[in-house]
């Protein structure tokens, strides 16, 4: 589903072995040192996403883009265009969501097939309750994410692909979030968020891939991406406020229009509308917030 170290036979492998595998990431990384220019590094990086892209459509001869329109998804989707790949993307949202906008934008921008859905708030409860069901929990974040990955991997099987590419890894390798820009030490905080990838999005992701049939291709986990990107220094990923600046300018220097490659991201539950759809479902049914609701679901 992922890749080979996280998904073995079927099976996703437990997390001591996914701790163990990039601890020794680590360890080759340790050993090769940091890059000593920017503008190597970048190179480097670059020809790893065309190889882990290209290695990932080959062995597939049908698959998609889940197209957010941000950086990662963008940056997947050109590479595929530049290799000659023809492909559908997906994306899916509540009805105004910024992702939906910024989706098409990008397909307008790359002229790419986009195939959207867009869902009213009711429709999206539907969506929720299949994810409560599904994962059994009642964390906001975890279902508001894993709704948006069933809305798309329900709009990709309708159009007959079982097959697409996530960014997922992105933002533990480029430091992406606001935990990267607070950490003392931004490379420490990468290696920790890779390695509680596997509880906090494998488990998640496994679980509705595996309920639709569906099969993950991220590049951005590829072996030879996370070494070349962890080689990177922290101050060329964070840079004035601005988080995956190495990431962007690459992008950028590949082609991706700047406004794109820049483009400020939210989170996929918040960029898709399903948090905010969650939270307006909350109020309707009269609880004070949407952890109160999931808890009432009734297949708990």
């Amino acid at each position: 589903m992922l890749l080979s170290s996280v998904v073995v036979a079927g099976k996703l492998v437990s997390q001591q072995k996914w701790v163990s595998y990039v601890s020794g990431l680590r360890n080759e990384c340790d050993k090769l040192g940091f890059f000593k220019t920017k503008a190597a590094v970048k190179k480097e990086i670059y020809a790893a996403m065309v190889a882990a892209v290209k290695k990932r459509a080959v062995a597939h001869k049908r698959f998609g883009v889940l197209l957010s329109g941000g950086v990662d998804s963008s940056f997947i989707a050109l590479l595929l265009k530049k290799l000659g790949y023809r492909f559908p993307c997906f994306s899916v949202g509540i009805i105004g969501s910024k992702d939906l906008a910024a989706a098409k934008y990008a397909a307008k921008k790359l002229k790419l097939r986009l195939v959207s859905k867009e869902f009213t708030v009711a429709a999206a409860g539907k969506i929720i309750k299949e994810a409560v069901k599904l994962l059994k929990t009642d964390s906001p974040v975890t279902i508001g994410i894993a709704a948006t990955e069933i809305a798309a991997l329900k709009l990709a099987a309708a159009n007959e692909i079982s097959v697409v590419f996530t960014g997922l890894g992105s933002e533990e390798i480029f430091a992406g979030y606001q935990r990267h820009a607070a950490a003392k030490d931004i490379n420490a905080e990468c290696w920790a968020g890779l390695k509680g990838m596997w509880q906090r999005d494998f488990l998640r992701d496994f679980a509705v891939a595996a309920k639709f049939k569906a099969t993950a291709l991220t590049p951005f986990l590829d072996k030879n991406v996370v070494v070349t990107a962890m080689r990177a220094l922290p101050e060329w990923k964070i840079s004035g406020g601005e988080k995956k600046l190495i990431l962007r300018e690459i992008a950028a220097a590949a082609g991706l229009p700047k406004n794109i490659a820049f483009r400020p991201k939210l989170a996929a539950q918040y960029g898709s509308g399903f948090d905010k759809a969650l939270e307006k479902l909350a109020k309707r049914a009269g609880f004070g917030n949407k952890r109160d609701y999931l808890v009432c679901f009734p297949q708990w």
